[in-house]
């Protein structure tokens, strides 16, 4: 456990590092969580409005708007994604990209980041209705689904960034890199998550939380606001730096599936470390989990 709280941290400082020297790739998440939340406000609010009225005809065009908003934010959060990842992708090349270098690769890749779009919101969808449908099976099928989602797109954005693949080729390609390089069995997900939770996200709970237990006592309402406001806050500055560092991570990794080759300031060694082999067996063989 411990070995592999340092591997992450290791992969998390390599990481960091790339994206201090370029510190232009966090807006990209920025600007997605920006617009994510306009087209929230413009969609979501108004489907659930539409659907908590008393006639059916409005209930299916609450639901038609509810949907059109979540494949629009899918849409918007991956083409962003995808622009981070084509220029972590160059600055692992050594090349200096602009802002406007990554939008304009996502731009040329309209296509494939709506169709993936569409996959990805229809699959978290399932999994959703899977968790609420079946119980505790439900909850444990929809979590063993997820998990293996969640490791399955872990290279998606890579994929689509420098194969260009559509929403189905996507799923093919990644499928095919895992089963290649690790297994049938692989399973988890990369450590870098695990890091940012331990001294990101945790801190943030436990300053919300003390925020509301503030404000709940009503004896110090204006601290727990602020309390509440500032753990909110460094929450989502956690969640930013936790998308730009795992996209740069995930285009590191691709290399490494699709080639065998580390790029960057990425070695070999490290990728060996990041990966547990079940029963000692060498990377490229059954039962790994990352």
């Amino acid at each position: 456990m411990f070995r592999r709280i340092k591997n992450g941290w290791q992969l998390t400082k390599k990481s960091w590092g790339i994206l201090r020297s370029s510190p232009g790739l966090i807006r990209f998440p920025l600007v997605a969580v920006l617009v994510g939340f306009v087209l929230g406000l413009l969609t979501l609010i108004p489907g659930v409005i539409l659907l908590s009225l008393d006639q059916t005809a409005l209930n299916v065009l609450g639901i038609i708007v509810l949907v059109v908003g979540f494949v629009l934010i899918a849409f918007i959060a991956t083409f962003f994604a995808v622009a981070l990842a084509h220029n972590a992708d160059r600055l692992l090349a050594g090349e200096e990209p602009s802002f406007g270098d990554g939008t304009a690769l996502a731009r040329q890749r309209t296509g494939p980041i709506f169709s993936w779009a569409i996959i990805s919101t229809t699959v978290g969808a399932l999994i959703g209705l899977l968790q609420d449908k079946l119980g505790v099976a439900g909850v444990i099928l929809g979590g063993l689904a997820g998990a293996a989602w969640g490791l399955l797109t872990f290279l998606a954005v890579p994929v689509i960034a420098i194969e260009g693949t559509g929403g189905f080729g996507t799923v093919k390609r990644c499928t095919q890199l895992i089963k290649d390089r690790w297994g049938e069995q692989i399973t988890g997900t990369a450590l870098i998550g695990g890091v940012l939770f331990l001294i990101g996200y945790l801190p943030a709970f436990l300053v919300i939380s003390i925020g509301i237990a503030l404000w709940a006592a009503g004896g110090i309402v204006a601290g727990g606001v602020a309390l509440i406001i500032i753990g909110i806050l460094a929450f989502t500055a956690v969640a930013l730096l936790n998308q730009a560092l795992a996209t740069i991570f995930g285009v590191a990794l691709y290399y490494y599936a699709a080639s065998d080759k580390a790029v960057g300031v990425f070695t070999s060694e490290d990728f060996a470390e990041a990966i547990t082999v079940k029963g000692g067996m060498p990377p490229g063989t059954a039962g790994t989990t990352i």
